[in-house]
């Protein structure tokens, strides 16, 4: 029977009678470890930031799973021949596929490894290592809900911070309620691989498989920024660090950047409100920008009551190191390691971007940025893209009337606007908004290259380093016209409002991107009931639009059980007409290349419908936490990935189980 310890408070989990895999809340690890079995239930892990199920939960820290993969002669060859003609490649769907798993079941192994009995905020991270080559993470916090190992309380030595007190969730169970946010903290390095591991792995190359010598380098790469973000926040006082996330990227041929970045939280209840800059219209004591404190990657920020959205912020920079810079770095891949000039150059790279972002914030007049995120790209070898970006919030409400955001974000003069400014976020929730139901995903999509003459001039800047302004533009007007075509997207389909929403991008070739935007479109008005127990399928057998969502729930159709990680892939090239197309419109026009637009949002459609047959299989009513990852393998060749967690409201449901 189940039983809750009063005393206990950290032992207030409800644990029902084990009926079946799919009903018990937890497996005994140890004991399916010993078995021979698999150490985690599949259902017990899932990317939203709580399992559904239990109550109370007990972190053990932040695990990962790392493989770096290449394909085979005869697959490269076979792909080659398929770029010809266009379409998916389905040898190398099935190898990105087999690279996820793969992954995915390291982390898991990992996380048995701590005495974990489930994971929860998982998150992939995929970055193209060479030609052929990629190298996939996934990562998440293990939890439990028995008794937490000494271990998992053991300070690092050289991070000094326990590891059960770093999660990739928004929340660290157990912790302090009253806690204060102490800012965005970050650890990054940039290394190379050595000229010995390269032919290694070129030799590797030639049968396919895992290359164990890069996946030992990533995991070096990874552990270094996970440490160095550990030691910020604790130099700034913290005892944890929440809402962790890693971001990667490959800023020239062999050369790559790893980021570890999350908030630091102290236990330590400050002065209520002592912290916070007072309101202002541009001025008004805020400083140059918004002090660090009030800079979060989680959705709230402690102390500052009745936060109200302003709308997405962000800041972006196109940079690149210099010539003798560059020189100096290739010779040191030529024996492997951290390279200071990259790393120096990328630091400078996202701070210039954090500090964009707080000025369009306090030029909105905010209190405080939340849900920050950044995303990162590789223009051309050795300038990269930084975009960081989130939702400035307030404690006094937006003005009634404005401009929409797309037209704030894009540039664009629209007769009416679609969805007001400060009713987008990047928040999982749209304070003051009202939302009561979930219409789906929203998305736009933009493929934006610039013109010859443009590209020579950022080559020459390239010689000295610094800003490359012509790119610049580039990357702000694709971001704009995606961002404007996801709310247009919300818009149609009747949302008064779009959350949690995010970027992704890559570079389909030198000078030519890609960028997604995406988000939950929400309305503040009741529809027309559905039948949860038979949605609403498409014509194809998948699910409704309504029933997928980047937020942790589908409002207004709780579905309180989780049914593990659901994944949709599919690798694509683009057809020898439409690259040569392409390349003339982009070497005399600039701008968006229309036709690679239309094949980069088919692939994104048929990843999304192969993740909602799979939930399905599963007996999945949605799909929540949504997320988009995408990869080029190889010249014209992209890998696109969506996955999240497959939700039902499930038979015989105990509702003491799923409190919110």
């Amino acid at each position: 029977s189940s039983q809750v310890s009063a005393s206990d408070p950290q032992a207030a989990t409800i644990r029902p009678p084990l009926r079946s895999a799919m009903e018990a809340p937890f497996i005994d690890a140890a004991a399916a470890v010993a078995n021979g079995g698999p150490a985690i239930d599949a259902h017990r892990v899932c990317s939203t930031n709580q399992l559904a199920g239990v109550r109370v939960l007990r972190p053990l820290g932040v695990v990962r799973g790392i493989t770096v993969r290449s394909r085979n002669a005869l697959v490269s060859f076979g792909a080659g021949l398929k770029t010809l003609v266009g379409g998916e490649i389905t040898s190398m769907t099935t190898l990105c596929e087999s690279a996820r798993e793969e992954a995915y079941n390291r982390m898991l192994e990992n996380a048995a490894q701590l005495g974990a009995t489930g994971v929860v905020a998982v998150r992939y991270d995929t970055n193209s290592v060479m030609d052929g080559m990629t190298e996939v993470v996934a990562y998440g916090l293990a939890v439990t809900d028995g008794t937490v190992p000494s271990s998992a309380h053991a300070t690092d030595a050289e991070g000094g911070m326990a590891r059960d007190r770093v999660c990739t969730s928004n929340e660290l169970p157990n912790y302090s309620a009253e806690h204060r946010s102490l800012g965005v903290v970050q650890g990054l390095t940039v290394r190379s691989r050595n000229f010995v591991a390269d032919i290694g792995a070129g030799l590797k190359g030639l049968v396919g498989g895992e290359i164990l010598t890069y996946t030992t380098m990533c995991e070096d790469a990874r552990n270094e920024a996970y440490k160095r973000m550990v030691a910020a926040a604790v130099e700034l006082g913290a005892d944890a660090v929440v809402a962790m996330r890693y971001d990667t990227n490959e800023i020239n041929q062999g050369v790559t950047e790893v980021l570890a970045y999350g908030t630091a939280v102290s236990s330590t209840a400050g002065s209520p409100g002592a912290e916070w800059p007072a309101a202002g219209n541009g001025g008004g004591g805020m400083g140059v920008a918004l002090p660090g404190e009030v800079v979060t990657t989680v959705g709230r920020l402690p102390g500052l009551e009745a936060q109200f959205s302003l709308g997405i912020v962000q800041g972006i920079t196109v940079r690149s190191n210099n010539f003798f810079s560059k020189f100096g770095a290739g010779l040191k891949s030529m024996v492997g390691g951290e390279i200071a000039t990259w790393s120096a150059l990328c630091q400078e790279a996202r701070k210039k971007a954090f500090d964009r972002m707080l000025t369009q914030a306090k030029e909105r007049g905010a209190r405080g940025v939340v849900g920050v995120r950044y995303d990162c790209n590789l223009i051309l070898p050795g300038q990269v893209e930084v975009i960081a970006y989130g939702t400035a919030v307030s404690t006094e409400p937006p003005p009634a009337s404005g401009t929409s955001a797309a037209a704030s974000s894009a540039g664009a003069s629209t007769a009416a606007p679609c969805v007001p400014e400060h009713c987008v976020t990047t928040d999982v929730e749209l304070q003051g908004h009202g939302a009561v139901r979930s219409l789906g995903t929203a998305r736009g999509l933009a493929v934006h290259t610039c013109t010859l003459v443009r590209n020579i001039g950022a080559g020459f800047k390239g010689l000295v380093g610094g800003e490359i302004r012509n790119y610049l533009a580039m990357c702000e007007a694709a971001r704009g016209q995606a961002f404007h075509r996801m709310l247009e997207h919300a818009a149609d389909m009747g949302a008064t409002g779009v959350v949690a929403v995010r970027y992704t991008s890559h570079s389909l070739e030198p000078g030519v991107i890609e960028v997604v935007a995406y988000g939950t479109a929400v309305a503040n008005t009741p529809g027309g009931s559905v039948d949860v127990a038979n949605p609403n399928l498409n014509e194809d057998g998948s699910l409704g639009q309504g029933f997928f969502s980047t937020t942790n729930e589908i409002l207004g159709h709780p579905m309180p059980r989780s049914l593990g990680i659901v994944r949709g892939v599919t690798v694509r090239s683009r057809n020898v007409l439409a690259n040569i197309g392409a390349s003339l419109g982009a070497m005399f026009l600039g701008g968006e290349v229309g036709t690679w637009t239309a094949l980069c949002e088919t692939a994104r459609e048929e990843a999304l419908q192969r993740l909602s047959r799979q939930a399905l299989n599963r007996g999945a009513q949605g799909v929540v936490a949504m997320r988009y990852e995408t990869n080029e393998i190889a010249p014209g060749v992209t890998e696109v990935l969506a996955y999240g967690t497959a939700v039902t409201a499930g038979p015989d449901a105990d509702p003491r189980l799923f409190g919110r």
